[in-house]
């Protein structure tokens, strides 16, 4: 598309009775005059300049610098005003360095923008504009873990409850008086069951006010509160030697402990596991269409080395339970640290979890004086 006559001083008009050139009556004729020579065919050079638009009628062959000065000033102004009144122009008047010329270039959109943009005003923005994002980001809650989103985005806090042991006193083995735990008692139920069955101890031993933790109890604590916390969460914590099932039924449930102290987590796994049973000290897998039954003896006989059970399964009333089972501490301090560490949740949500939210996982876990060392997931199964 080429300018006609009447455009291109209506271009120039425009440029004059910009606020650019209110005050400068000398490049506004400067223009004019250059635009007109330019449209005339005038050979311009600057001693064309010196004579016609200065008058000057004196000129030598000594260069006046009066002219290049001008010009100078004006090619500023010109780039002023389409940096701020013209930056929109379709058109922009140009006279190249070196030249006296006025010449016409028409803006493509993406040309004007690069033109029009000024850096040094637009900097300070895009700073600020970049450290609210990042304020954003950081205040941002982070992405829940697909295995926790129903528990971080339930409205009821969480419960989790903490395998602790049903104990007796009286006396002990040093004759002292003191706290004892028996494996086969877990409850106030067979704590009478075993006076009934042995008179001759109700006057020795009595139900104790308290139960036992071991460090398993703070250490996997610690572990659910750096999640909790991260997202912003909370849970409130019991025990479950003095918890019922309809306690248990209440929210969403963590439970973390040993399963030979009979908690009432084994019915609930039990019922809501398809494949998986727990029977006294046996895991029994069996019924899945794909793979072989298979039965594994969680009763393990040391601390240095256990299996360990994870299990997300549905509870009643929309919410969910994930219990971490094992018989010593490492298992369940282990599974807890795994499933609260992001990059081996994401890596087991993308392998196990791709079409389900449900699954039981076992794991063979290695440790030292109650401390894991090594943790293998040796079984993981989705329903």
């Amino acid at each position: 598309m080429q300018l006609n006559g009447q455009q291109r001083q209506k271009i120039v008009s425009k440029i004059k009775s910009s606020n650019t050139f209110k005050n400068a009556p000398t490049s506004i004729a400067l223009l004019q005059y250059l635009f007109d020579a330019t449209t005339k065919g005038v050979p311009l050079k600057e001693s064309v300049v010196d004579i016609e638009f200065f008058g000057n009628k004196n000129v030598s062959e000594k260069s006046n610098p009066r002219v290049r000065v001008n010009v100078y000033n004006l090619r500023k102004k010109i780039k002023t005003y389409y940096e701020n009144e013209g930056l929109n122009d379709n058109w922009e008047l140009i006279i190249d360095k070196g030249q006296y010329k006025v010449r016409f270039l028409k803006q493509e959109p993406d040309g004007i923008l690069s033109k029009g943009i000024h850096w040094t005003r637009v900097i300070p923005y895009m700073s600020l504009c970049i450290a609210i994002l990042i304020i954003f980001y950081l205040k941002s809650p982070p992405k829940h873990p697909q295995i926790w989103q129903s528990f971080l985005t339930h409205k009821s806090p969480t419960h989790l409850f903490i395998g602790d042991h049903f104990g007796a006193t009286g006396k002990t083995i040093t004759n002292g008086m003191g706290w004892t735990r028996d494996f086969n008692i877990n409850s106030i139920n067979e704590f009478y069951d075993l006076l009934d069955k042995n008179p001759e101890l109700k006057d020795i031993i009595k139900p104790a006010k308290y139960s036992y933790t071991t460090t398993m109890a703070a250490l996997v604590t610690q572990q659910f509160q750096k999640l909790y916390q991260k997202h912003d969460r909370t849970f409130d914590i019991r025990f479950s030697t003095q918890t019922s099932i309809s306690e248990i039924k209440e929210g969403n449930a963590i439970y973390a402990g040993p399963s030979k102290n009979k908690t009432h987590f084994i019915h609930f796994f039990n019922e809501a596991n398809p494949y998986f049973k727990i029977k006294e000290n046996t895991l029994i897998f069996s019924h899945h269409p794909n793979l072989p039954d298979d039965i594994f003896n969680i009763n393990s006989p040391n601390d240095n080395e256990e299996y360990a059970i994870v299990s997300k399964y549905p509870n009643t009333n929309n919410t969910e339970h994930l219990v971490f089972f094992s018989q010593h501490d490492i298992g369940v301090s282990a599974t807890a640290e795994y499933f609260t560490n992001v990059d081996s949740i994401s890596h087991f949500s993308q392998k196990y979890l791709k079409t389900h939210e449900h699954f039981t996982a076992v794991f063979i876990v290695k440790g030292q004086n109650r401390t894991n060392t090594s943790i293998e997931l040796i079984s993981a199964v989705a329903f």
